[in-house]
């Protein structure tokens, strides 16, 4: 049976409010969209009917999210083989290591020991957790964008030339990896030190076992990944990262490369100048510059291409440098 679990894991994301494609959030974003529609609140062809506002055939049938749907159950049998198992024990030693360090370093067990917690201490670690799960993101996809090695493997996610929910999950497995491993040794340290300082007796307010905040945040998350364009009024745009600024750091117009990191919040961007906030509706063409998404055409090209890509330019290396040799 387990076995079988396992072979369905990608059937069951629709499922599971862990997932970025649960129904109540997918219900949710064309539910946002319809209204947006209905009200007019959004760039849309005045020809369009609603069916074809939600779900345009240019979207639905590009050869860019056939590849993105195949690739949805590679990604999703990464996260149940390898990506759960390995890492939710990993969780747990960090934050232990970090804790037990700062004891011992300081000879202190815990800093302002809170053994009667309240609501408002409830609150505030819901919100702690948000912050330091948005800054390991925001850190490590700065890093991707960065880093050339990294880059290569993370250009899977910038060749989709659509966006759709199932482009959340359109990612190398070596790129969802570097990633988890560093949101989780961030936010696992974050978790430790406020243990050091208040201790373990506060626990994150929860809806259907996800933090209340990050369940709300993922209510619209998937029009980040989509053809709505919703924007935020400029203050809000400089704390929260609206869907049409996420849209924005998918397009190939070379102002907007390497803005606009965070997941949810753009606090991050806005305090290390990588934010971008439009001032009004911009048409944007998604993908990579040159034509270099058809590179990323097919499953085996998905999987391969960045591999081959940091063999090249190793090889540009080797050849530039003075001896001939690294």
């Amino acid at each position: 049976m387990e076995i079988l679990a396992r072979i369905l894991y990608p059937f069951t994301q629709p499922f599971m409010p862990t997932s970025n494609i649960y129904w109540l959030y997918l219900f949710s974003t064309f539910g946002v969209a319809t209204l947006l529609y209905i009200f007019k609140l959004t760039n849309r062809d005045n020809h369009q009917n609603l069916l074809e506002y939600l779900f345009p055939k240019e979207i639905y049938l590009h050869p860019s999210f056939i590849s993105q749907c195949k690739n949805y159950f590679v990604t999703c049998w990464y996260f149940i083989l390898i990506s759960i198992p390995a890492l939710a024990p990993l969780q747990k030693y960090l934050m232990d290591i970090t804790y037990q360090t700062l004891i011992q370093t300081t000879g202190i067990n815990t800093v302002f020991e809170i053994k009667n917690p309240q609501l408002v201490h409830y609150v505030s670690f819901t919100i702690f957790t948000i912050l330091i799960f948005d800054f390991g993101h925001f850190v490590i996809h700065y890093m991707v964008h960065k880093l050339p090695f990294l880059w290569e493997f993370h250009k899977v996610h910038h060749s989709a030339e659509v966006l759709t929910p199932i482009t959340a999950y359109f990612l190398h497995p070596l790129d969802i990896f570097v990633q988890e491993i560093t949101i989780l040794t961030i936010s696992s340290s974050g978790s430790g030190i406020w243990v050091y300082l208040f201790g373990n007796q506060m626990q994150e307010l929860l809806i259907y076992g996800v933090n209340i905040g990050m369940f709300m945040f993922l209510l619209v998350d998937n029009l980040q990944h989509s053809h709505f364009w919703v924007a935020y009024p400029y203050w809000i745009s400089h704390i929260l990262i609206s869907p049409s600024q996420h849209q924005i750091h998918h397009s190939v117009d070379p102002k907007h490369w390497d803005k606009n990191f965070g997941a949810w919040l753009s606090l991050w961007d806005w305090m290390f100048g990588t934010l971008y906030v439009p001032q009004s509706y911009e048409k944007l063409e998604f993908g990579l510059p040159d034509g270099e998404s058809k590179l990323f055409n097919s499953l085996t090209n998905v999987l391969l291409q960045p591999f081959r890509a940091v063999w090249q330019r190793s090889r540009k290396t080797l050849d530039s440098s003075p001896s001939g040799k690294l």
